[in-house]
Order: C-alpha cells, then sequence, then structure tokens
C-alpha cells in the first residue's frame, strides 16, 4: 500500500536519523503509524464513491439523461455517496495525529487539528520561508475545509442536506447535470479526489521536512523520482549527502 510505504516504512529511515531523544522518536514513530492506519481507512472509504461517481458522470456523458414515458427523469442514485461521511472523519482524524505529531517536534501542544494555531507557531519558531511555515501557509484552505465539513456532519443542523446526490433539470435544449455536492456546494468528486491526494503528500512532507532541522551536518533529503520509485514499496524521499548524488546513510 503507497500509504503505509510512505508514511510508515518510507520515514522510518528520517525518524532514526534525527538526533532528539529516544522517547520522542518512538512517538514520532507512533503518530505515523497512526496517521497511516487512518488514510487506509478513509481510502477505503473514499475509492469506491470516486469510482462510483466517475462511472456515472462517464455514462451520462456517452448514453445522456434517461427519460420515462417522456416526462419522468431518471436520476443516477449514488450507492456510496454517505461513505463520504466516512471519509471525513477519517480525515479528520489523520490531521489531528498529524498536528500532535508536530507538536513534538515543536514542542508545543496544539490540542487538536487547529492548523492555524500550528502555522503559527511555526511561523514565530522556525521563520517564514521555512519550508514547514510555508506549508502551513499554502495548505490553510483545504485542511479547514475538510474540518469545517466533519464538523457539520458531527453537529447537523435543520435544512440543507449535508450531502446529496445528482440533480438533473431541463433546459430549452439540453439538461441541466449538477453533480453530487457537499453542504457548502463543494463537488464531492473533486473534494475528495483532491484531499486524498493533498492528505498524504502534507502529511508526508510536514514530517520529513520538520525532522530535517534535527539531521547531522551535511545530511539532507533527495526526493525520488516517481519514475525510480519501487512499485512494491514507493518510498518519496531518501536521505543523502549534500551536493551529491544520494547515498546510503
Amino acid at each position: 500500500n503507497p500509504i503505509i510505504a510512505r508514511l510508515s516504512l518510507g520515514l522510518q529511515e528520517f525518524i532514526q536519523m534525527a538526533r532528539i531523544p529516544e522517547e520522542r522518536k518512538q512517538t514520532i514513530t507512533a503518530g505515523c503509524f497512526e496517521m497511516a492506519k487512518f488514510l487506509v481507512e478513509a481510502e477505503k472509504a473514499g475509492q469506491p464513491l470516486i469510482k462510483e461517481l466517475r462511472e456515472i458522470e462517464n455514462k451520462l456523458k456517452t448514453e445522456g439523461v434517461r427519460v420515462q414515458n417522456g416526462r419522468a427523469v431518471e436520476t443516477p442514485g449514488v450507492m456510496h455517496l454517505d461513505d463520504s461521511r466516512i471519509f471525513l472523519k477519517y480525515a479528520k482524524q489523520t490531521l489531528q495525529t498529524l498536528a500532535n505529531t508536530l507538536g513534538v517536534m515543536l514542542e508545543k501542544d496544539f490540542e487538536g487539528p487547529h492548523f492555524h494555531r500550528v502555522r503559527d507557531h511555526a511561523v514565530q519558531r522556525l521563520g517564514e520561508n521555512h519550508p514547514v511555515s510555508k506549508l502551513l501557509t499554502e495548505d490553510q484552505d483545504w485542511i479547514k475545509e475538510i474540518i469545517d465539513l466533519r464538523g457539520k456532519d458531527e453537529h447537523p443542523k435543520p435544512g440543507k442536506p449535508f450531502v446529496r446526490g445528482f440533480n438533473i433539470s431541463p433546459l430549452p435544449d439540453k439538461w441541466l447535470i449538477d453533480p453530487p455536492r457537499f453542504i457548502n456546494d463543494a463537488l464531492v468528486l473533486n473534494r475528495l479526489e483532491v484531499y486524498s491526494h493533498n492528505l498524504l503528500t502534507f502529511c508526508e512532507e510536514m514530517i520529513v521536512h520538520s525532522l530535517a532541522d534535527f539531521f547531522p551536518k551535511g545530511v539532507t533529503v533527495y526526493e525520488i523520482p516517481e519514475t525510480d520509485r519501487n512499485p512494491e514499496q514507493p518510498v518519496r524521499f531518501k536521505l543523502g549527502w549534500m551536493g551529491g548524488f544520494p547515498k546510503p546513510i
């Protein structure tokens, strides 16, 4: 599984290379394992829904909207739609665990996935140009959206549904097809695709860049080109020596 390879197995050499107390290494290792576990569960919920939505949209493009008896529109049902809630549940737990794990390296208890606080502390401690600070600044929007959506699902209010399926309505010369959306009008398919990519990449980069400050002098991080990664264990980053081709550590 790429998630296990990149978040758990793939980060072990970085954790062990860092010059930090063994107790903190163990806490970071446990955090990476928890993040990987939550992300695997999120993907189990999200990928079947992504696949189903793509298939429905492709079918509508190729076959068009079906009408019964010249009047009743056949609106496609989405069997896995409620799995979007499960995805968001585990996505938030992933972010919660990441915040706790970053707290070990930044020596701060963030008391939950409040990434504006993580950003502010990182900027103050590391400077605004540090890779960790930059990532936290650039990625605020989608992180906040996950937290907000999960909050709306956990604390529902009467009225607009949290998530809805396809809406199809007639126009003078065609059909208006509105895909499934969350309560904030964000497209379900788009968000699940974006979140799936961003969560893994963000967690991985945050851990690696946070640990890099604790590496011995001369040791740095290299990204393995995607074409050179082992398909059975597609680790993304590797330790190496500054100013040269990565060497085994």
